[in-house]
């Protein structure tokens, strides 16, 4: 299932930062992901930097999503958690790495959001995500 995406024109132009404003998917499995970090089945870090990290995050969700039978084109929504958010630098890595993965045409909406922490001091990114497998 593909999503739909609608950029209202009084909305800001968000696309170019990798994501949408507005998601629409049709019927199906709703598929929720806990916050995915850069941790591999063992439990080690398995990416350093915040870049590194982000794109090993988003392969994990991948799986995530490919496990529940979908893929990423079926992701609706991303919520980006990132220990003390510098708007500047760190935007600009979550943008670039988002336009590259899922480009700048069809992306799923995403929230960013600067917390104090995560569950463990080298975690540099945790991401949740959402998605909708189509109904059979």
């Amino acid at each position: 299932m593909s999503r739909q995406v609608l950029q209202p024109p009084q909305l800001f132009s968000s696309r170019p930062w990798g994501f949408s404003q507005v998601v629409i998917s049709e019927p199906g499995r709703i598929v929720s992901i806990a916050g995915q970090v850069a941790w591999d089945a063992s439990g080690r870090t398995n990416a350093e930097g915040l870049e590194g990290q982000f794109r090993q995050v988003l392969k994990q969700i991948f799986i995530a999503v490919e496990a529940a039978g979908s893929s990423s084109d079926d992701i609706q929504n991303l919520r980006i958690y990132v220990p003390d958010l510098n708007p500047g630098t760190d935007a600009d890595v979550l943008a670039k790495v988002l336009a590259e993965t899922f480009g700048t045409e069809n992306p799923p909406a995403s929230t960013w959001i600067g917390v104090q922490a995560l569950a463990q001091p080298e975690y540099m990114v945790e991401v949740e995500a959402m998605a909708v497998v189509p109904a059979k």
